[in-house]
């Protein structure tokens, strides 16, 4: 969903690396022995991980033009929060 609204690639935030059990909990990065054991070469597709309160980036023009619900926001951004992606408004 956070790719639709980027309107490109969204980092996997840590909470989701955990879930997969492809992450390194103590170093905060894939665990190369757990992704080259899933497939080789998944970690170059998988992309970095991000923690899951930084900003996710802003939404996509032709998304938020789309859809007139966004009309007289000045600002919007996706973060990644716990759980899930929330979508912060800022008029």
């Amino acid at each position: 969903m956070a790719c639709l609204f980027l309107g490109g690639y969204a980092c996997i935030d840590t909470i989701d690396g955990v879930g997969m059990n492809l992450m390194d909990i103590k170093k905060r990065a894939w665990s190369k022995v757990a992704v080259e054991a899933t497939a080789p070469g998944l970690e170059e597709k998988l992309g970095k991980l991000a923690p899951a309160h930084v900003v996710a980036g802003s939404i996509a023009s032709y998304f938020a033009s789309s859809i007139n619900v966004f009309s007289g926001i000045s600002s919007i951004r996706t973060a990644w929060w716990f759980s899930g992606l929330e979508t912060i408004l800022t008029v």
